[in-house]
């Protein structure tokens, strides 16, 4: 049965990189994102601070058939990207799952084999999400007025930052970052992470 590898962090944090890189670098591994299957980013922010309000609950988050298909992808089984439409094949050896939540979401939680935590400190991650908003107005040539709606929407991002994801950002680092088996720094190179993976899978084999 494969080994589901999770890896969870701050927004900004280089989840989807290193997990693109570890399916390259572990080679039998396929990849799931919870980004496929959520709902909650393209709602309304005082939708999202409401649910902050309430507790930020993430078992009440709506992500369709994301369990059902990790676990499919478990017992070997190809699931379908609810995005593409493509089919994922399941890797023989590895599953690398990317989550906001870890062992903290309760339908996907238990899944988990091995769960990775990127120290990326949030400023960091802060300033590679800004970097990529602001990635393609550099280029030339950019019309004034798709350069002005650019930049309101990034004005728009900070003001919900301020006032409602930091703190999510806060909260998630209390209850996801406890339960990882390793903690990975934001300058680790890819070939150390996996060899420390097929360690600490070898070592629970024992």
């Amino acid at each position: 049965m494969p080994r589901v590898i999770a890896i969870a962090g701050p927004p900004g944090a280089g989840k989807s990189t290193l997990a693109a890189a570890l399916v390259r670098e572990l080679g039998d591994a396929s990849l799931l994102a919870m980004d496929r299957y959520q709902q909650m980013t393209e709602a309304p922010i005082d939708e999202v601070a409401r649910w902050a309000e309430r507790g930020a609950d993430y078992d009440e988050l709506p992500v369709p058939r994301l369990a059902e298909h990790l676990a499919a992808l478990r017992r070997g089984e190809a699931v379908t990207d609810p995005v593409s439409g493509v089919t994922n094949l399941p890797g023989r050896c590895y599953i690398i799952f990317e989550t906001h939540f870890g062992r903290a979401h309760r339908a996907t939680g238990p899944l988990i084999d091995l769960l990775l935590w990127l120290d990326t400190p949030p400023d960091v991650a802060l300033a590679r999400n800004l970097r990529t908003f602001i990635g393609p107005m550099l280029q030339l040539p950019v019309r004034a007025e798709a350069l002005a709606d650019g930049l309101g929407w990034i004005d728009d991002y900070l003001a919900s930052y301020l006032r409602v994801v930091a703190g999510l950002v806060r909260l998630q680092a209390e209850r996801v970052r406890p339960g990882a088996d390793l903690f990975v720094a934001a300058d680790a190179g890819v070939s150390a992470v996996a060899s420390e993976l097929r360690r600490l899978i070898a070592q629970r084999s024992v």
